[in-house]
């Protein structure tokens, strides 16, 4: 993508009016081209769903885009939220593949419950592998209100991992605020 593409509008400065939403099928217009770009044999199919645009990624060659839990989806998320907003404020653009976000937060919520009753059993703390920020959430989320353990996040950069905690006698840990890293 050059930065005298037709195909792109120019980025508004930010102090220049409200936030505006990136149109779905420019989104989608430029999910195709980034992603075919790369020689991948697939399609982007966006819609607007209110907070969010939704881009779902389809095609023969999608799998390449979810391996490795998904970073290379990830990745094409963030680029699309920089390339089309470069600094503004808007819509969040959420990309997924068949439904594959929905399967890994499942997973990575029941690892957590797993793991939290393996904290709660042995009395060590369990660190799960390297999360993302959203994965993290997911995780102290999921367990915020459960009985005997706590959670914290440990580690610098981007992926950081989740230390669940058991806590003294089993109790509750005195509520705390939601944790948003």
């Amino acid at each position: 993508m050059r930065a005298d593409d037709p195909d792109i509008e120019p980025p508004v400065p930010a102090d220049e009016g409200p936030p505006e939403a990136a149109d779905p099928a420019e989104v989608a217009r430029l999910a195709d081209r980034m992603l075919q770009g790369l020689g991948l044999d697939v399609r982007a199919e966006a819609r607007d769903a209110g907070e969010t645009i939704e881009v779902d990624i389809v095609g023969d060659d999608r799998k390449y885009l979810l391996g490795h839990k998904g970073e290379a989806l990830n990745a094409a998320q963030y680029l699309l939220n920089r390339i089309l907003y470069r600094g503004r404020k808007g819509k969040k653009i959420h990309v997924d593949s068949g439904g594959f976000r929905r399967l890994r937060e499942e997973e990575i919520v029941e690892i957590a419950r797993r793991s939290a009753d393996k904290a709660r059993a042995s009395g060590e703390e369990v660190p799960l592998s390297p999360l993302n920020p959203y994965e993290r959430r997911l995780v102290h989320l999921a367990l915020a209100e459960v009985e005997g353990v706590e959670t914290r996040s440990v580690g610098d950069g981007f992926l950081k991992k989740v230390v669940i905690v058991p806590t003294r006698g089993g109790s509750t840990p005195a509520p705390a605020p939601p944790k948003r890293d």
